[in-house]
C-alpha cells in the first residue's frame, strides 16, 4: 500500500516521482518498518508497477538525478537545466509557497536533464556507463531535517511533526502519514487513543528517543546506505552529491563546480549572482532547512560563553537538541514540559544548575562509555512489546 491508503495509487507518474518511497522513508520513528528482517530494505516503492517509465525519450542524456522524496531532486535538476549552456534557459521559477520546487511542467525542461526515484535502477537493468548523481545524506543535520522535510515537503503534503500534538488524536488516526506516529506514542506512553491530544512534552520525549540512537542503527541510515551501494551504480558514471549541499550556498556552489567538472554540464558560473538569488529565494522558503541550521547554531552556541535567543522550533527540532543535552551531559536528563527554554543562557543554567541528588546513569542511553546500559528502559519496552 502507498502512503495515506489506496487512493495514492492515483497519482501522476510526476507525483509518483516526488513521494516516491516516501512510504518505507517516513517510517515514523525512524525505526525499521515492519519486515521479514530487521534490514531487509526494498528500494522499489510497491506501488509502482514495473517497468512503468514515463520518460518517453527513456533516460537523460547529460545527467540522470536520483533521490528520494524531500532531498531537493527537483531543484537540482531545475537549477542545472536553467544554468548549462547546452539546454535552453527557462524564465520561470520553480517555488511553490513552502519552497518546493514543484510548479514547473516537465515539458518546460529539455529532458536533457532528468531525475527519477530509485526505481531507476529497476528501469535501467542491463544498462551500463549512464550519467548518474545521487543526492545523499551524510551528516547529522541531514538525517534531522528529513524528519521533518519528508512529511511536509515530498508531495507537498504539508504534515508536520508539531501536528502530532496540536491536532487532535482523532484527526491524525485519520491521516496516512501520521496514524503509525500516533499508535506508537500512544503505546510507548499508555496514551489512550480516546484522549483529545497527545501533549507537546511527549512528542518531543519521543523524538528525543531516536536522537540518543546512534544514528546508523536507524532504518533511514540503511536505507540510504542500501541505495548508494547497489550494484547497479556501479556499472554507471556515478557521483554522490550531498544533501548538506541545499543548507548553505557557498557548499552547494563547491558542490555543484565539482559536479560540473564530471559530466561536463557547462553550467554559467557568469551568473553566480543570479544563482545565488535563485538558492536563497528557496532557502527563505524553506522554513526547515532555516531551522536545521538554526539548531546546529543553538548546539554550538552552548559551548560558547555567548546567549542566544532560542526562535520558535518545531518538536522534532527541540527533541534533537534536548538528546544532545543527554548525550553530552549524561548524568543529567531533560525536563518534560511543554515549555521550552527561551534562549541557550537559560538552557546552560540548567546544565549548571542540575540538582547532584538527582544525577544519575541514563536509562534512556542505548550506551553508556561506549558500553551497551543494562539500565536502557526504551530496549526493554520496544522488547515488551
Amino acid at each position: 500500500m502507498g502512503v495515506g491508503g489506496g487512493g495514492c495509487h492515483h497519482r501522476t507518474p510526476d507525483q509518483w516521482c516526488m513521494v516516491f518511497c516516501i512510504g518505507q522513508m517516513l517510517d515514523f520513528h525512524g525505526k525499521e518498518p515492519m519486515k521479514k528482517n530487521k534490514w531487509d530494505i526494498d528500494l522499489f516503492d510497491p506501488g509502482m508497477s514495473k517497468g512503468n517509465r514515463w520518460d518517453q525519450d527513456r533516460n537523460a542524456k547529460l545527467l540522470n538525478i536520483v533521490f528520494v522524496g524531500g532531498t531537493f531532486g527537483n531543484f537540482l535538476r531545475f537549477f542545472l537545466e536553467k544554468f548549462s549552456k547546452l539546454t535552453p534557459d527557462i524564465e520561470s521559477l520553480p517555488f511553490t509557497d513552502s519552497g518546493t520546487s514543484h510548479k514547473i511542467k516537465k515539458e518546460q525542461y529539455s529532458g536533457l536533464i532528468r531525475r527519477y526515484p530509485p526505481s531507476f535502477i529497476e528501469d535501467n537493468v542491463g544498462e551500463s556507463n549512464l550519467p548518474v548523481c545521487i543526492i545523499l545524506p551524510n551528516t547529522e543535520k541531514d538525517f534531522l531535517y528529513l524528519k521533518t522535510a519528508q512529511w511536509f515537503r515530498a508531495g507537498d503534503y504539508k504534515k508536520l511533526p508539531d501536528d502530532l500534538w496540536n491536532r487532535k488524536i482523532s484527526e491524525n488516526k485519520n491521516s496516512g502519514l501520521l496514524k503509525n506516529a500516533v499508535d506508537d506514542i500512544c503505546s510507548l506512553y499508555n496514551i489512550s487513543l480516546k484522549d483529545d491530544y497527545i501533549p507537546k512534552f511527549i512528542v518531543r520525549d519521543w523524538y528525543k528517543l531516536e536522537f540518543l540512537e546512534d544514528i546508523m542503527t536507524t532504518f533511514h541510515f540503511h536505507y540510504f546506505k542500501t541505495l548508494k551501494e547497489h550494484p547497479f551504480f556501479d556499472k554507471q558514471k556515478t557521483h554522490h552529491f550531498p544533501l548538506d549541499s541545499f543548507f548553505d550556498f557557498d557548499i552547494f556552489m563547491k558542490n555543484i563546480t565539482e559536479l560540473d567538472l564530471v559530466f561536463g554540464l557547462q553550467l554559467d558560473f557568469d551568473s553566480i549572482e543570479e544563482m545565488r538569488d535563485i538558492f536563497m529565494q528557496g532557502y527563505n522558503l524553506d522554513t526547515h532547512r532555516q531551522q536545521a541550521n538554526m539548531t546546529a547554531d543553538i548546539i554550538k552556541n552552548l559551548s560558547s560563553d555567548d546567549n542566544m535567543l532560542i526562535p520558535k522550533l518545531d518538536v522534532s527540532f527541540e527533541g534533537f537538541i534536548y538528546a544532545h543535552i543527554e548525550k553530552t551531559y549524561r548524568f543529567i536528563t531533560a525536563p518534560l514540559t511543554n515549555y521550552f527554554f527561551k534562549d541557550t543562557n537559560e538552557l546552560k543554567s540548567y546544565v549548571k544548575n542540575y540538582p547532584e541528588h538527582y544525577k544519575a546513569m541514563n536509562p534512556l542511553l542505548p550506551t553508556f562509555n561506549g558500553i551497551p546500559n543494562p539500565f536502557y528502559l526504551y530496549a526493554k519496552k520496544k522488547n515488551s512489546k
